[in-house]
């Protein structure tokens, strides 16, 4: 009899069904083995090495008796967490409890019947450079919240931890808090201008984009020297200066990793990421998607044939390319063989993820993974210069340009390619435009414009000064700070949920109407973290490097003893420099003599 250990027992009833009897399946409940949530750092630096002092959790106590009993009656145990580095470090520990054994790993991205069944025949050993990549991120984690955490004290008894990556994202909240808070608003004035070519319509709309050659001329904050230019505008001759027509073809985005399924669920579904994340585990768990847990784009051959076929049925044959689009992956990491986030079963349609939520989730991943291997969209852009009193100001050189530059920009769909089955890219937040003057964006450039020829003369049809004020840059939304630390290379995707929802309870940050705002505590928290520990661990490049180093682990490139050595003892510098009064290097202090 063989034993295979998965994490979720969810999975246990799934996967058995798609073996045979000579195979046990059990689950141990997630993590079995970690370092220990109280008491001390529970990490010792000797002598180059590192030496974490893994314990059984607590409430795993029953389940290890249970997986040694099934062990004991088992000629072979096969380690089928999940697949990366997480479930890795599962199956180690697991190893670890269980004590000398037969062990395999097997690994499938996906729980159907085909996938388990080539995992079971293809079984692997333990790949240690995964194993080291986890210890290096819990370790590190560790020292950074155990030894920075107790300086907060200094700042507030309610600032209550810090962490590598969640006191990054803290920063980025509260960095933009405070540019929201110096900045002023200014009114301005920007010139429109209605146009049209005699006898060749239709009409168009052009807003001034330079004046007497300033770019920033446009900006006109003083109102009666708007309306004195309207007045002016009237009495000048206007032409063409350019008019330039070329077309754009715009390829699908590619199918979604965990960063961007996250951001797509809070845009379009008005999920957070911690909601989505559990949806996910429910469909993966079901058998409807890949491993949800990726930064990976690629998909496997069988699953770029299943796309092209759904097209080629359900579309007509210009929605189909000739050949399979291939979309570029970030990740450096090959050995780790993820797919991006698909449906497992294509051909059951989109709404083979059930009703609620889950169900809705299922149908935006169905929609990405089959536009992504369709035909590219196809716009005409057309752009129009008129030159408001052509040659009116002299340059010091000598030379003439137009007092004003006004420009409209105008496209035509040629073809809506995959936008036809998904609109636009759903992880893309957009401005919803409110009444006319209220937001800069609202100007229609969807229209279809005439093809002009430089120098053609132009009749001004109305003009006006559309008021504007200067706006603060955006608050955050969980869904574009989580596009903002992937893009900055900080954490992982797998970890953003949970460190969305840290800020939030800790009240470092508060969710308003979707919109994230720091609070004074999280203010002042990032305040002392910058004065103190500038250089380290809530520095965006230190952080982004730290990650690369986890992923050179990872592949084995590097000694992961010496990356989290060397990291450690720099945090631990730091925090002896903020009056850190506990070194995790030496014993604690005695306690004075009670009186």
């Amino acid at each position: 009899m063989k034993l295979v250990i998965v994490e979720s027992p969810n999975k246990v009833g799934k996967i058995k069904g798609f073996l045979g009897p000579d195979y046990r399946v059990a689950a141990s409940f997630g993590h079995i083995r970690d370092l220990p949530a109280t008491g001390a750092l529970a990490v010792k630096f000797e002598g180059g090495r590192i030496l974490p002092d893994y314990r059984p959790l607590e409430r795993s106590a029953r389940r290890i008796k249970e997986l040694n009993e099934l062990a004991e009656k088992a000629d072979e145990v096969l380690l089928a967490t999940d697949p990366d580095r997480e479930g890795e470090a599962i199956a180690w520990h697991v190893s670890r409890l269980l004590g000398e054994r037969k062990y395999a790993r097997v690994v499938f991205h996906a729980i159907t019947k085909s996938e388990v069944q080539k995992a079971m025949a293809e079984p692997r050993a333990l790949d240690a450079r995964l194993v080291d990549a986890q210890q290096a991120r819990r370790v590190l984690d560790r020292v950074v919240g155990w030894v920075v955490s107790p300086t907060l004290r200094k700042v507030s008894k309610d600032a209550r931890s810090a962490g590598r990556v969640q006191s990054v994202a803290v920063r980025l909240v509260a960095e933009r808090e405070k540019e929201i808070a110096k900045h002023k608003t200014v009114d301005y004035f920007v010139l429109s201008a209605r146009l049209e070519k005699p006898g060749a319509p239709p009409p168009f709309t052009a807003k001034l984009v330079a004046w007497k050659d300033h770019p920033l001329g446009q900006r006109l904050r003083d109102p009666a020297l708007a309306e004195k230019t309207l007045e002016w505008m009237k009495t000048v001759p206007w032409t063409v200066l350019s008019c330039e027509r070329r077309d754009s073809a715009r390829n699908a985005p590619p199918p979604f990793t965990t960063a961007t399924v996250q951001q797509a669920a809070s845009v379009k579904l008005s999920l957070n990421p911690d909601a989505t994340m559990k949806h996910l585990q429910a469909l993966f768990e079901d058998g409807k998607i890949t491993y949800h847990r990726t930064d990976s784009t690629a998909l496997a051959p069988e699953a770029v044939d299943a796309a092209r076929a759904l097209i080629k049925k359900q579309f007509p044959p210009e929605y189909l390319p000739a050949s399979p689009i291939v979309h570029a992956t970030k990740s450096a990491n090959a050995q780790e063989a993820h797919e991006a986030i698909r449906p497992t079963h294509p051909e059951t349609g989109p709404d083979a993820g059930g009703g609620g939520d889950a169900g809705k989730l299922y149908r935006l991943i169905w929609q990405r993974f089959v536009a992504c291997q369709m035909a590219p969209a196809k716009d005409q852009i057309t752009t129009i210069d008129a030159a408001c009193a052509p040659g009116a100001w002299k340059t010091e050189k000598g030379g003439q340009v137009p007092m004003g530059v006004f420009q409209a920009k105008g496209k035509v769909v040629l073809f809506d390619g995959w936008r036809k089955l998904t609109g636009e890219d759903a992880t893309e937040e957009t401005k919803k435009k409110g009444k006319k003057g209220e937001d800069e964006g609202d100007e229609d450039d969807s229209a279809e414009l005439p093809m002009l020829e430089v120098g053609d003369a132009l009749s001004l049809l109305g003009a006006e000064a559309l008021k504007r004020s200067t706006k603060p840059p955006p608050r955050y939304t969980q869904a574009s700070l989580i596009k903002k630390l992937e893009a900055e290379g900080v954490g992982r995707p797998s970890t953003y949920a949970a460190t969305m929802k840290t800020i939030l309870d800790r009240g470092y940050v508060t969710e308003e109407k979707r919109k994230l705002r720091a609070t004074d505590l999280g203010l002042c928290v990032v305040d002392f973290l910058v004065r103190h520990y500038a250089g380290n661990f809530i520095d965006l490049d230190y952080t982004a490097r730290l990650e690369e180093d986890l992923d050179r682990i990872a592949r084995g490139e590097a000694d992961w003893e010496k990356v989290v050595t060397d990291a450690s003892f720099a945090v631990i510098k730091l925090a002896r420099g903020a009056g850190l009064w506990y070194d995790p290097l030496v014993p604690r202090p005695p306690k004075p003599p009670q009186k």
